[in-house]
């Protein structure tokens, strides 16, 4: 399910988390994976997004919990005007 999400910085969109199963596993870098995505209009209207791309069911996968700390830093960043 898609739901809603705020980052710390204020930035509000919409969250959704899948994962791929039954991968077949021919060698040991065949797994199971997850995305985790984040979409939201910026500033100037453009809609961007950021994804998490990860292993699923292995002995180190990135919990789901650290996803969502480390999508909770992504803020707007505007260049200076060149």
């Amino acid at each position: 399910p898609v739901t809603s999400f705020t980052t710390a910085s204020g930035i509000r969109g919409s969250l959704a988390t899948s994962r791929s199963s039954g991968v077949v596993k021919k060698g040991k870098c065949d797994v199971n994976g997850k995305a985790t995505t984040f979409a939201f209009k910026a500033a100037d209207g453009d809609l961007v997004s950021w994804s998490f791309f990860g292993a699923a069911d292995v002995a180190d996968e990135v919990p789901d919990t650290t996803v969502r700390a480390i999508l909770a830093t992504v803020r707007e960043y505007t260049p200076p005007d060149s």
